[in-house]
């Protein structure tokens, strides 16, 4: 009789182990995902060097590997494509004598054209890049020379915001009017390198855009050579697709997604890891799947992970016109983006929407009872994420970002795996979970 209760005492605990493993998330598996995605392998997700489709595949792999079935097409892909410069082979920045480091010392804008030369430097105040007729007098004093002109204007001087704020909209016009002064771009001083960003960059531009620190630019400073190759391609991508088919209502659907491409590189010398941004969320989404492949869902559970959002939300833009879902359908649209730290809870973007109110409510009820993580916290909707193109057609959509813990820098080269916690990761998805079961039992 002692062996059979001991046996049978064996059994249960099994069974109770068991249920508790399909209840927490795999959060070593998450960051198997997170560290595999932000490899230099992946070429940081981006345009360079294909890295987004590197990326893809990897995700397609783990789906099939799951074996979760594909959405959409035979092979998970939803493709598309655009214009977009891709800053491929190495950079070499000379500024007077001095040869400049890669994102310590200097950024290049993602529009800046190529460049294999050596240019001039005309040092200009902040105020003479607002004033037209000033600029044109200072053009036409060094007319002889102003073909082969970078201007050098220090920011740091200028302690007026507005100022500040025209200036850099300024900046970001030029990139999409070609022609508009006849000299080749501009230097920029900043204090700090501002983050890299794909906002303009899938617009023709014929300047350069460069951003240093002032101390690197003197009174001395004449000259500056530049070579870099920056070539506006039309870059083919895809979306990633995957379906688990509901239990009771299988031709209603949940979207779970987020964008998996990251900012990739400037040249060779600079890679953009992006695990917080947003392997985190692209493991989220894959944590997710495998949860909902053990636990069948009530309606049809969609999980896409968006290319081209860095450029413009594109990826989803392109979901959302390929009309891949009946849209009166889809009860939910959850976007994951930037899910590691969250030690401080997270935030719910659309989360006073009319068709999403419930969804963020029921999240902070659940919250209550369970505290799952610290808050859960409501903001107004914003153009921000892969949920607007979902929004903007009366789809009722969320954005998800965490606040507070530890992870790199945004749209920054130390935005690693390494320097990426998850020690709330187990709380927030869960609860995420079950926010999204139940949506079934609320309808």
């Amino acid at each position: 009789m002692h062996k059979v209760m001991k046996k049978c005492c064996l059994l249960i605990s099994c069974f109770l182990i068991g249920i508790c493993s399909l209840v927490a998330q795999d959060s070593n598996q998450v960051r198997k995902y997170i560290c595999d995605l932000s490899a230099p392998e992946m070429q940081g997700r981006g345009y360079a060097y294909n890295g987004d489709s590197i990326a893809a595949e990897y995700i397609r792999a783990q789906y099939q590997r799951m074996g979760i079935e594909p959405f959409g097409s035979p092979d998970y892909y939803n493709r598309y494509g655009f214009n977009v410069y891709q800053m491929e082979g190495p950079t070499t920045v000379i500024l007077g004598k001095k040869k400049l480091t890669p994102w310590q010392d200097y950024a290049l804008a993602p529009f800046s054209k190529s460049a294999h030369a050596l240019y001039n430097v005309q040092t200009i105040e902040v105020t003479d890049l607002l004033n037209q007729d000033r600029l044109l007098m200072i053009c036409k004093s060094i007319e002889k020379k102003l073909s082969k002109t970078l201007f050098y204007v220090d920011l740091t001087k200028c302690v007026d915001k507005d100022t500040l704020t025209k200036v850099n909209r300024m900046f970001q016009w030029l990139s999409k009017y070609n022609g508009a002064f006849p000299f080749q771009g501009f230097i920029v001083g900043v204090k700090d390198i501002p983050v890299w960003s794909f906002n303009a960059a899938h617009e023709s531009c014929d300047y350069i855009l460069m951003y240093v620190h002032p101390e690197s630019v003197t009174e001395k400073t004449k000259k500056v050579y530049l070579s870099y190759s920056n070539v506006l391609k039309y870059h083919k991508t895809q979306n990633v697709c995957a379906q688990i088919k509901g239990v009771v209502e299988p031709d209603s659907f949940i979207v779970v997604g987020g964008h998996y491409d990251h900012l990739g590189r400037m040249g060779d010398e600079v890679l953009f890891p992006g695990a917080h941004d947003n392997a985190s969320g692209t493991a989220a989404i894959l944590d997710m799947a495998q949860y909902f492949k053990n636990h069948p869902p009530y309606y049809t559970m969609v999980f896409t992970s968006f290319s081209g959002e860095e450029a413009g939300l594109l990826g989803s833009f392109a979901f959302v016109k390929d009309s891949l879902l009946d849209f009166s359908k889809i009860k939910m649209m959850l976007n994951m983006d930037l899910v590691c730290g969250g030690t401080e809870g997270f935030t719910v973007v659309n989360a006073t929407g009319d068709n999403t109110k419930d969804f963020y409510q029921s999240l902070v009820d659940i919250n209550e009872k369970e505290s799952l993580v610290k808050t859960v916290k409501p903001r107004a909707n914003a153009a921000n994420s892969d949920h607007y193109p979902f929004v903007a057609k009366g789809i009722p959509a969320v954005f998800v970002y965490v606040m507070g813990g530890k992870t790199g820098g945004y749209h920054q080269p130390d935005d690693t795996c390494e320097n990426c916690t998850l020690e709330a990761y187990d709380g927030i998805v869960r609860l995420l979970i079950k926010g999204l079961e139940g949506i079934g039992s609320r309808q």
